[in-house]
């Protein structure tokens, strides 16, 4: 095949375009329009939940009591528990980190009003005493801690 002078053509000029693009851009719209109106109507609608303030470190002293209260724990525990729940409280009250010291380093460092230094540090001691020096008090001794400790807890949440 050799090229000749007939096989060379001219450039053809424009070519009109169809105006189809009218209607794919109606029927795209509309298709756009249905999704949405079915995407909100599928949608769940937001409920807003009821805040509910955080206990305070009284609420929750109390409720921890309390529970303990109706817990029949050997001694050792109940001891154990009734100190825990104490400590928590003075961290949450006082921003002390009383659960991770020892009586003694905890005790240095409160700066609580007398009355509740000396009920704390009485009721703190017995708790040692139960739990390292494997002292057992009785029943009464056991509903005399509770009482301090709850009495501590009401009196110095104030």
């Amino acid at each position: 095949m050799t090229n000749t002078v007939e096989d060379i053509r001219d450039i053809k000029g424009f070519v009109p375009v169809p105006h189809g693009w009218l209607w794919l851009a109606l029927i795209g719209s509309a298709l756009l329009l249905v999704a949405l109106i079915w995407w909100f109507k599928r949608r769940k609608p937001v409920v807003a939940l009821p805040v509910i303030p955080p206990l305070s470190p009284l609420e929750i002293a109390l409720a921890a009591l309390q529970k303990l209260k109706a817990a029949n724990l050997p001694v050792e525990k109940f001891y154990t528990q009734l100190s825990d729940i104490v400590r928590q409280f003075i961290e949450g009250r006082y921003g002390l980190r009383a659960p991770e010291r020892t009586t003694e380093e905890f005790l240095a460092e409160a700066r609580l009003p007398e009355q509740y230094m000396v009920l704390l540090q009485t009721f703190l001691q017995e708790a040692d005493l139960v739990k390292f020096a494997r002292h057992r008090p009785g029943a009464d001794d056991m509903a005399r801690a509770l009482s301090a400790a709850e009495k501590f807890v009401r009196e110095s949440a104030v």
